[in-house]
């Protein structure tokens, strides 16, 4: 087993949101999917959750989502490069634009709201594939996190 860095966010503000919920996601946007393929745990309230955290609710285990890598570049410098499409551009986007996961952890959101009106997010990245082209170090990377809930 192969465990990359792990990421651990900034507090996250809870005291907006609707106690009365039905459902709550934790949203990754812009997750970089060009290198390995790995299992994303996500714990919420436990920095030092690690590869040998259990997953069960007591340690604030939220669920997991998982990226099949592309495995890294192996054309020309500036192959892999994606370049964003225009707002009305009705061509499919690259193949390698960052995509969005989203973590359904009710339970989860729940358990934190009862300690407090702030989390942290811990992501703990397990690798389940790669090659020589890829980053065993740093293999997790997306813009921003967040958590929603619905009525």
């Amino acid at each position: 087993m192969i465990v990359s860095k792990k990421h651990v966010t900034p507090v996250i503000q809870l005291g907006t949101i609707d106690r009365d919920f039905s459902r709550a996601d934790i949203e990754f946007d812009g997750v970089d999917h060009r290198g390995a393929s790995f299992e994303a745990r996500i714990f919420l309230n436990n920095p030092q959750a690690d590869e040998h955290t259990t997953k069960t609710l007591k340690t604030g285990y939220a669920g997991s989502f998982h990226i099949f890598g592309h495995g890294g570049c192996f054309e020309d410098e500036g192959h892999c490069d994606v370049t964003p499409r225009r707002a009305y551009d009705p061509r499919p986007a690259h193949p390698l634009s960052p995509t969005r996961k989203i973590v359904i952890a009710t339970e989860a959101v729940r358990q934190a709201l009862q300690t407090g009106d702030t989390a942290t997010v811990t992501v703990v990245p397990i690798v389940t594939s790669l090659n020589e082209k890829c980053d065993t170090e740093d293999v997790l990377r997306f813009d921003s996190v967040r958590i929603v809930t619905y009525r």
